[in-house]
């Protein structure tokens, strides 16, 4: 019996997932736990493994399509088996195995169309054996590459400068047919390959409108949360001065020892045993109830091409600076590189911003809901102060709590934002 593969729901946020690429064709035979395709979600990129065992009989949603949570993408069953009409497995999205010589010979995939078929999906296509080898080594069907061969066969080289591009199959085929240039678009997502959504932005733009990129699965997540954010939640901002010259030494003296350590690994550590103190920066609001968060699990904020990134720092009250130093380095790097799992960007209470290496004084940052608050860190300024009746340099960094009003006022922010200023002030006091 045939078992349906459907797009993974990681996290209580996530609604929708976009495939990176198939890593399995139709026909291809499929273990138990293997991975079968990539899967881009707002934030991180993670493998999709098969929990059946058989054959990938059909694949109803393509490289770049996004998919939500829960709907079947493919199936997998016995070799030859067809899935069960009612899912849509047949339908103009879906592809299968080709009947006739194309099933038993190199098995070519065939495209079913409500409308009139085009020609170059109809049957065969013409291509050399060794054209046909390297479609074959790489996974890329033949029916998308234009053929530069007597009849319109398709050779190496057309496989080569096809694959110059980075861009889905089904992008590749909708620019062969409106005859583009796949080299002169531009892809608007992260990962640099051009979708569906680019060539279909470049025919709809207007002569003389400049170039439109659609928004990618990350920022369009990310312009929902903030868009909800800025209307659902009453945010007040509070901003204030740390003197952190003592900690700027002492970071100097760890660095000197080969310990680096940066401020926000000593914010992320004044934050979390501020909130030990303070739990009410560290809860969310839930229809008519306050709830407390029995975990300091502190996000910081991580640039990214295409967007920003909040990995997780769980049980931050429990870790030295030291370890969360080591552990904001890893999830920073895996960030990065599109490594993060789901869990590394889960179940955040609480969140940190720092634009201070940018050399941005103030800001208000938007809180990452449904947590209560988020911290906004500044530059460094230097700055002449009179200390115990001395005139002297100190260096001052700027604190911008942002926090929801519904159900935190004033004063307690206040007294949060007062309690980290006080553990940045002396570094030491944050090692342990």
């Amino acid at each position: 019996m045939a078992q349906n593969i459907i797009m993974p729901k990681t996290g209580m946020a996530m609604e929708e997932g976009t495939i990176a690429r198939w890593l399995k064709r139709v026909g291809d035979p499929v273990s138990k736990g293997e991975t079968i395709a990539v899967i881009e979600t707002d934030k991180t990129t993670m493998d999709l493994e098969s929990d059946f065992e058989g054959t990938l009989i059909a694949i109803v949603h393509k490289d770049g399509e996004t998919v939500p949570v829960t709907q079947t993408i493919a199936w997998i069953g016995a070799p030859g088996e067809v899935p069960p009409s009612e899912t849509g497995a047949a339908s103009a999205s879906t592809e299968v195995r080709a009947g006739g010589d194309d099933a038993a010979g190199d098995g070519v995939k065939a495209r079913e169309s409500a409308g009139s078929p085009s020609p170059r999906l109809e049957g065969k296509v013409h291509a050399t054996p060794a054209a046909r080898a390297l479609a074959s080594q790489r996974g890329i069907p033949l029916s998308t590459i234009p053929g530069s061969g007597p009849g319109g066969a398709v050779r190496v080289r057309d496989i080569e400068r096809a694959q110059a591009v980075k861009a889905t199959p089904l992008a590749r085929r909708i620019a062969e047919q409106e005859g583009l240039d796949l080299a002169s678009l531009k892809a608007a997502g992260p990962s640099g390959k051009i979708r569906k959504a680019d060539v279909q932005a470049h025919i709809q733009a207007p002569a003389g409108a400049g170039t439109t990129h659609s928004m990618s699965t990350m920022r369009r997540a990310i312009a929902t949360r903030m868009l909800r954010s800025h209307q659902q939640v009453p945010s007040v901002t509070l901003v204030a001065r740390a003197d952190v010259t003592e900690l700027s030494a002492l970071r100097q003296r760890l660095s000197s020892h080969g310990q680096k350590v940066s401020y926000t690994d000593f914010i992320v550590r004044a934050c979390a045993l501020a909130l030990r103190e303070y739990p009410l920066l560290n809860s969310s609001l839930e229809s008519d109830s306050i709830v407390l968060k029995d975990r300091v699990n502190i996000g910081f904020a991580v640039a990214v091409e295409g967007g920003l990134l909040v990995p997780v720092i769980h049980d931050a009250d429990a870790l030295g600076v030291r370890q969360i130093s080591a552990r904001a380095k890893d999830l920073a790097e895996k960030a990065r590189t599109g490594a993060l799992s789901a869990a590394d960007t889960s179940d955040g209470t609480f969140t940190v911003t720092n634009l201070g290496m940018y050399g941005i004084a103030e800001f208000t940052p938007i809180i990452n809901v449904p947590e209560s608050a988020i911290l906004g860190v500044g530059a460094i300024e230097e700055s002449v102060r009179v200390v115990d009746g001395n005139v002297q340099q100190r260096s001052i960094m700027s604190l911008c709590l942002t926090h929801d009003h519904r159900h935190i006022d004033g004063a307690p922010a206040a007294q949060f934002l007062g309690r980290v200023r006080e553990l940045l002030k002396d570094g030491y006091a944050l090692l342990s």
